[in-house]
């Protein structure tokens, strides 16, 4: 507890130790991280010191707003104070007022001005007429500045620990995007329980709070600088002036963005300078105005050529890609149809690149015998936006607070399964449906679906995502079984995420363990990873043995394919907030009754041309008028493409693949256009404008209609 004492320490003395072990503690954790998740064998270069130097005036900018409110508002106080109750509000009013005014200011200036306006004020009234009130004038003063550095001394550490088990898991700093997890709180704290060591990081916290207390309890007394009136009054100008230059962080008419951190470098480099208090209060909150009309217009006739159809208005003289998609059959009858969702599988992580490790053996062996698109992409890495837009053709790139799926307002869409009449529709997940709200995006646009979650199945529950991937795959299939054909199935897997459960009772899997030396290379980060993707292909190839014997994978379409990717293990420090790690993932579509012998397809697509490809493959005719195609159509070779979304970075940074060329286009409006098949980051934007613009124009259009077309996607009626 802070002591008045007779000893002469100053006020500015003793907010100089604290503020210097703060300091202290976050460039360790600085210096820990770069020990952490630097490659290895990677230099830090210039770049890097320049990240650090960028880490230490965030860091510095953390220290000053943590200390302007003692700086102004702490005083040595006497005894007997004049104004005791007026001064315990002031100084309580001032601290909350303050605390307000960050939090907004974090996020935007303006809402901020008038909380400004009142601190100042009470800053004023509490020098005025309170200066007598302070640490000496009885335990209410003592007990408020106790609970604003008790706040402080916990909140920071608790972010720093979080930002680690952050980028640990997904190579993302602790942002306002893990607020998403908090709408799933039980399933996201049993996933943190089961994954994290949570006890050793809250006695790290309550250890910290005890060195507080008992660095606070010898900090000697709070008096002014010992000097004349004049001159101390000189020198508080001074170090307020100081604390100013801090906040600001630049020399410059703005002050110090996290944006800047990444201009042009190595993205762990990047990454290092981030202070994660400030990123996540800055990133905490991002704005969603909606569908941005004037680029929907403007890109209209660019996409219209995309998906070859002329530009189309509805009778609301509204824009529009509705158009019809021919079907290119490669079966016969009316096969049942199967999607398999890999969670978190990046094609980098597998065997059908020539992984020296080889982790899926089966899947590359059922690579051979299907439809194998090597150049298959997914929008953004999030698994309920992923399943957005795999089922209705939308990216889903709606604010960080709340996403599509857990937006009742977007809740009806068109949704190409609906072309399966008369086929009954089953949803199978380890866990609860009401993940995400993932239950009403699908029961309510799929008319008739069947849900099998967790106490559907008489395996039992492994970890906070329910029962192990093979045991939902193998009840599952016999569900199917006695189901009347013919029937469509998507199969949610989960067992690729954290906390990586080796279910006890699979006997016949048997864990594997390997050198850092051979997993880094191969893209895992430990052996967690590496046996989370090993169970993954163990799981299929017990699920296809078990189709194989029944005999129904001669009627059966299966479809597999990721959610997304994931940077966890990443090698490749290329394109920064949209890395290939995460987007790049594989696509199979097997059928052994109809197609007999695999093929590789190096058209580029995305999960948004899924169901339409599929629906193509099937024989069905399909009207839609959002953003996927035909990939088996010849007529999409050439123009077909991928368009890519930051998930966690906002503004998000925003990107277009077309054959080898990858167009990125940065927040502040900036792009660059790289070739996919030079190893290092050459920006071509320069000698091939017109290809450059030609992206530019199609990563602005979709950005602007996935917007737009998440609010005009409501069911299709009439021919």
């Amino acid at each position: 507890m802070l002591m008045p004492t007779t000893q002469s320490n100053s006020k500015l003395r003793n907010l100089l130790v604290l503020g210097g072990v703060l300091l202290l503690f976050m460039q360790l954790a600085r210096l820990v991280f770069l020990w952490k998740f630097l490659p290895p064998g990677q230099a830090l270069g210039a770049a890097g010191w320049n990240s650090l130097y960028i880490g230490l005036k965030f860091d510095l900018r953390l220290c000053a707003l943590v200390l302007v409110p003692p700086w102004l508002l702490l005083h040595a106080g006497s005894a007997q104070p004049r104004r005791r109750w007026l001064g315990a509000a002031i100084l309580l009013a001032a601290l909350l007022c303050y605390l307000a005014l960050v939090a907004l200011a974090m996020i935007d200036d303006r809402p901020a001005r008038p909380w400004l306006v009142v601190f100042l004020a009470l800053t004023g009234l509490n020098q005025a007429l309170c200066r007598d009130y302070g640490l000496a004038s009885g335990r209410a003063a003592r007990w408020i500045w106790v609970a604003y550095a008790m706040f402080v001394a916990a909140f920071i550490p608790l972010a720093y620990e979080v930002d680690f088990g952050s980028y640990s898991y997904n190579h993302v700093r602790l942002s306002g995007t893990l607020l998403g997890f908090l709408q799933d709180p039980l399933i996201s704290a049993q996933m943190v329980w089961q994954s994290y060591p949570v006890l050793r990081a809250l006695l790290l916290i309550v250890v910290l709070l005890l060195a507080l207390g008992w660095t606070l309890r010898r900090s000697g007394a709070w008096h002014p600088l010992p000097l004349r009136t004049g001159a101390r009054w000189s020198a508080n100008v001074a170090i307020s002036i100081v604390l100013l230059l801090l906040l600001w962080g630049k020399e410059s008419l703005y002050p110090l963005r996290w944006g800047e951190v990444f201009d042009g470098r190595d993205r762990t480099v990047a990454d290092m300078a981030l202070n994660p208090v400030l990123f996540f209060l800055e990133t905490r909150v991002t704005p969603d105005h909606g569908p941005d009309m004037k680029t929907v217009r403007a890109t209209h006739q660019a996409l219209a050529s995309y998906f070859g159809i002329p530009q189309r208005f509805d009778g609301s003289g509204a824009p529009t890609l509705l158009r019809t998609i021919e079907a290119h059959p490669l079966v016969t009858g009316r096969p049942n149809v199967v999607f398999i969702q890999l969670e978190s599988l990046s094609i980098y992580k597998t065997s059908l690149l020539g992984s020296r490790l080889d982790p899926t053996p089966f899947l590359k062996s059922l690579a051979a015998r299907s439809l194998f698109f090597d150049r298959f992409y997914v929008v953004m890495e999030n698994t309920s936006r992923s399943m957005f837009a795999t089922l209705f053709g939308i990216p889903d790139v709606s604010s960080l607070a709340i996403n599509a799926t857990r937006n009742p307002l977007l809740i009806d869409q068109h949704c190409l399964l609906n072309s399966l009449e008369g086929y009954q529709k089953n949803y199978f997940l380890g866990g609860s449906a009401n993940w995400a709200q993932i239950r009403a995006a699908f029961k309510n646009n799929i008319p008739g679906l069947k849900i099998y979650e967790e106490g559907s199945y008489r395996a039992p529950l492994v970890d906070v995502w329910g029962v192990a991937d093979v045991d939902m795959l193998l009840e599952g299939a016999e569900r199917l079984e006695r189901e009347a054909q013919p029937y469509f199935a998507y199969f949610q897997t989960s067992g690729d995420h954290p906390p990586f459960t080796i279910p006890p009772h699979l006997h016949d899997f048997h864990r594997q363990n390997v050198s850092e030396a051979q997993l880094h290379p191969a893209g895992f980060a430990d052996n967690e990873d590496y046996n989370a993707v090993r169970l993954m292909d163990y799981s299929l190839e017990k699920f296809f043995a078990a189709q194989a014997r029944t005999g129904r994978d001669q009627n059966t379409v299966y479809v597999l394919y990721a959610d997304h990717g994931i940077a966890r293990g990443n090698a490749d420090a290329r394109y920064g907030a949209i890395p290939l790690a995460v987007h790049q993932i594989p696509l199979l579509i097997y059928a052994p009754g109809f197609i007999h012998q695999g093929r590789v397809i190096d058209t580029v697509g995305s999960q948004l041309d899924i169901l339409p490809t599929v629906m193509s493959l099937l024989g069905h005719s399909t009207r839609t008028q959002t953003l996927g195609m035909d990939m088996l159509d010849p007529a999409n070779a050439a123009r077909s493409g991928a368009f890519t979304f930051s998930t966690f970075v906002r503004p998000a940074v925003v990107g277009f693949i077309r054959d080898q060329d990858y167009l990125i286009l940065n927040p502040d409006g900036k792009s660059a256009l790289y070739d996919l098949r030079e190893p290092q980051e050459v920006d071509h934007a320069a000698d091939r404008p017109e290809q450059a613009r030609q992206l530019r124009i199609l990563a602005e259009g979709f950005l602007a209609w996935s917007r737009y077309l998440m609010e005009h996607n409501k069911p299709l009626r009439g021919p």
